[in-house]
């Protein structure tokens, strides 16, 4: 197998007439119908997918507007290499390079990674896999969080977890010096503005970990939290990160086809597994609860964006001035994704965090000002922490 990256626009070009193999029938390219750059034409490319989910062999997968077929990943071994190429379309890079690593019939077969080509044309992919992945922080993940006993760390106590949303005030943050906080992605932005910095640290987003890694793993907090199969984005492994198995289910079958799904699971146990829900802030619930929190109140959660993806599949265009506490939140990311909300899943996932939570005797409160969330019961930053 031979590990390739290029850029999205000259990616069919490179083919040289080559039919593409996706290896992922999931959530990676059901997503990309929101990305505003994407491989174009490759739908007209496609030969067929594989996976590793058997409930999927004999199924069907849509992509703009295309059906082809998905089989089992042993049809590999008798693919004519000089004939076709392997996308990897999906999150679990490093599972799936290890395993066509163990297929000697592929030696030959060029591979790419569909992400890799849209978000980072530069990156060093070889590298990253060869050398990088053998470091202890990535490699021993699972031993590292091991042992830094999260487990009921902090049992009975209160945390705030953090949105980015435009209510969130520097001033409230202020207000919660000396409290145990979550934040995420690109909080980093309000830090001019106050002396607060989060007690946990968490990054999910593939784009701003790759655009931001330098300052994220210098955050001052105690933990940096970033999903293994984000590091890629950055192209090095860190000692100064945390890295945890993030496991995303954003899709079902039905009559034959994947299509996007309508169920979340919860973690008990994040040495193990935390499950994806379309929002940071639901690892950072499965993380809170893992480490004991009996209270867990929100801050900073609008749940409310400009351009919305209904659930099914269609944008809609909200009547919200901004997405985000800050006008530069998304600088950067320009021509690479389309900022939108997918908050229907938003908020199935919040729904299972707040089943989830209550039947272990957790509770969470909603102290954003204003917004659109009302899952939660609603509480005053002020009554809560005066």
């Amino acid at each position: 197998m031979n590990l390739k990256n290029c850029n999205a626009e000259n990616f069919i070009k490179q083919l040289s007439g080559k039919k593409i193999i996706c290896f992922g029938a999931g959530s990676t390219l059901i997503e990309a119908d929101f990305e505003v750059k994407k491989i174009n034409d490759l739908e007209n490319h496609i030969a067929f997918f594989v996976d590793n989910d058997t409930k999927k062999h004999g199924m069907k997968f849509e992509y703009c507007n295309h059906i082809y077929d998905i089989k089992n990943v042993n049809v590999l071994k008798n693919v004519n290499q000089e004939e076709y190429v392997l996308l990897i379309t999906c999150a679990f890079y490093v599972e799936i390079y290890k395993q066509l690593k163990t297929i000697p019939e592929i030696s030959d077969l060029d591979c790419y990674m569909y992400n890799v080509v849209c978000s980072y044309p530069e990156l060093d992919v070889k590298g990253f896999f060869e050398k990088e992945i053998q470091k202890k922080p990535y490699k021993e993940w699972k031993s590292v969080l091991n042992h830094l006993n999260l487990k009921d760390i902090h049992k009975g106590k209160r945390c705030f977890i953090i949105g980015n949303g435009p209510s969130l005030k520097a001033e409230d943050l202020d207000k919660l010096k000396g409290e145990i906080t979550f934040a995420a992605n690109r909080i980093f932005k309000i830090f001019p503005r106050t002396d607060w910095r989060p007690t946990y640290y968490i990054c999910i987003d593939y784009l701003m970990y790759g655009i931001d890694y330098k300052e994220i793993n210098h955050i001052d907090s105690k933990l940096r939290f970033v999903p293994l199969e984000r590091a890629l984005a950055a192209g090095e492994i860190y000692d100064e990160v945390t890295y945890y198995n993030r496991v995303v289910n954003c899709v079902d079958i039905k009559d034959g086809k994947i299509v996007r799904g309508k169920e979340f699971a919860f973690s008990d146990n994040i040495e193990d597994v935390v499950y994806g829900g379309q929002t940071v802030l639901f690892d950072a619930i499965q993380i809170a609860a893992y480490m004991g929190f009996s209270e867990i109140y929100l801050l900073g959660v609008d749940c409310g964006y400009k351009l919305e993806v209904l659930e099914n599949g269609s944008i809609v265009e909200n009547n919200i001035e901004k997405n985000h506490f800050d006008d530069s939140y998304d600088e950067g990311l320009e021509g690479k994704i389309a900022v939108v909300g997918t908050l229907y899943a938003t908020r199935l996932a919040f729904e299972k965090a707040k089943e989830s939570c209550e039947k272990k005797g957790i509770i969470i409160r909603n102290a954003t000002r204003g917004g659109k969330l009302e899952i939660f019961q609603r509480v005053s930053l002020e009554d809560v922490v005066d």
